[in-house]
């Protein structure tokens, strides 16, 4: 058994991530952090997206507990110009036995928030890059942390 760190990533994103087609976590803050990490669906309320059909599913996706785990390979400034050049097309995916639009990888979000990310001149983040993501056959509970959004969990 190995001591692994986790970042929580509140939902429907980790779902995304773990499930979907979203290679890109964006946060407002660089990591030099690499390699395997879990990826837990935190216990905070899910996120409101732009998409109606995942805000309602995402009422149901787990939280509290790691889903996945993923290589992360980088961490890279990103600007509204960069997410236009990135956005991929539309695609339709099957999620929580449901079928929802999002971007296709490596954004993998709902197309409207993303839209709205672009024409935003002043949006700006890192990107966090995700690769060999692997859904966990069963979630594992993860160590309580206050007040960050790092954990750690035994895999």
């Amino acid at each position: 058994m190995a001591q692994i760190d986790c970042l929580l990533i509140r939902e429907p994103y980790a779902s995304l991530i773990v499930f979907g087609k979203k290679r890109w976590e964006f946060r407002d803050y660089d990591t030099t952090k690499r390699g395997i990490i879990g990826i837990a669906a935190s216990k905070s309320d899910p996120m409101i997206t732009s998409s109606k059909e995942l805000n309602s599913l995402s009422q149901r996706m787990p939280r509290g507990v790691v889903i996945g785990t993923a290589e992360l390979v980088n961490s890279f400034y990103v600007t509204n110009s960069d997410l236009e050049f990135s956005r991929g097309d539309p695609i339709i995916i099957k999620f929580f036995g449901k079928e929802i639009v999002t971007l296709n990888e490596p954004i993998g979000e709902p197309v409207e928030q993303v839209d709205r990310a672009i024409k935003n001149k002043n949006w700006e983040k890192f990107g966090w890059i995700f690769d060999n993501i692997k859904p966990l056959e069963v979630p594992v509970p993860y160590n309580p942390s206050r007040g960050s959004t790092w954990t750690t969990f035994t895999l």
